[in-house]
């Protein structure tokens, strides 16, 4: 009973901490707008500018291999994204993660679409193979592929089979933290019920709206709204003085882009109409979502 109750208590702090933290992220990013670097896909590549727009960061979306490790090092965050892949793209991220790594500039790996073809999780596991990747982002499909288990997606959707339920939550969550752990990273698996890990730690969040599947781009609009928050997560790590804390703060960084996105989902669907004005609407949300609505919107747990 007591051990029960040390955990309660200590899980209490943990999402105490956790909220306290987003808060700091959200300030920092609206007050210096630090410069996100995405190397994207075309498909959504204007959607992933604007929402990190309207988070308050500034995007740059260059994808030259010529000039981006020039332009990463100017960055304070990294996005890559595995959609709709090309020999340019590849080595283009190739070398903007090599800038990257060299500045200790924080970088999140969107698994778009490696479970539909053998060249995208090669080369993810290439990317990986560095340990210099902060987040690495994907539908429950995705985080399976790269974790190199079985898994059920086709094209760059998850596989219904591989859903995150109360059955298999607590070995989903094990997986997360054993990936994370070997990648020295925060593992972000979204979907209904997004699932956040490091390595000792993970969160589920319940936020969000059937309308976010209903229109293109929205999980790499996810990534780029992760992405943005990452620089105040760095913030937050230099702030408490030790180099231990940056996957905790990384985490914080996905749970404050999970739940963000989530409840603009959900603000957004009860006024649009449709796939057209939802899209609008929720730009909008995310840039109009107050501290206190985040707060009180949020449906976060510890696993």
């Amino acid at each position: 009973m007591q051990k029960f109750m040390t955990e309660t208590t200590e899980k209490k702090q943990t999402m105490l901490t956790q909220k306290q933290d987003m808060l700091e992220i959200r300030k920092f990013t609206k007050d210096s707008a630090p410069l996100i670097h995405c190397i994207t896909n075309p498909i959504s590549i204007h959607d992933c500018a604007n929402i990190i727009l309207a988070a308050g960061a500034r995007p740059i979306m260059a994808e030259h291999p010529d000039e981006v490790e020039e332009i990463t090092a100017e960055a304070a965050a990294l996005m890559l994204n595995l959609g709709n892949i090309t020999d340019a793209r590849i080595a283009s991220m190739q070398r903007a993660l090599k800038a990257a790594s060299q500045r200790n500039i924080p970088v999140l790996l969107d698994l778009v679409g490696v479970t539909c073809s053998r060249l995208r999780r090669d080369f993810a596991r290439s990317l990986l193979s560095s340990r210099q990747i902060s987040i690495i982002k994907g539908n429950i499909s995705e985080i399976l592929a790269a974790a190199e288990l079985p898994f059920h997606g086709t094209g760059i959707d998850a596989g219904i089979q591989d859903a995150v339920s109360e059955g298999n939550e607590a070995w989903y969550c094990e997986t997360a933290r054993q990936l994370a752990s070997y990648f020295q990273c925060t593992v972000m698996a979204t979907g209904k019920q997004d699932l956040i890990a490091n390595a000792t730690e993970a969160f589920l969040v319940s936020n969000g709206h059937t309308a976010l599947s209903g229109i293109t781009g929205t999980g790499c609009m996810v990534g780029a709204l992760t992405a943005a928050y990452l620089p105040g997560s760095r913030a937050i790590m230099q702030r408490s003085g030790s180099e231990n804390n940056r996957n905790g703060s990384e985490t914080t960084a996905a749970l404050l882009g999970a739940i963000t996105m989530g409840l603009a989902g959900e603000r957004a669907a009860a006024v649009s109409r449709g796939p057209g004005s939802f899209q609008a609407a929720l730009l909008d949300e995310i840039y109009c979502l107050t501290d206190e609505q985040l707060l009180s919107g949020a449906r976060v747990r510890m696993a």
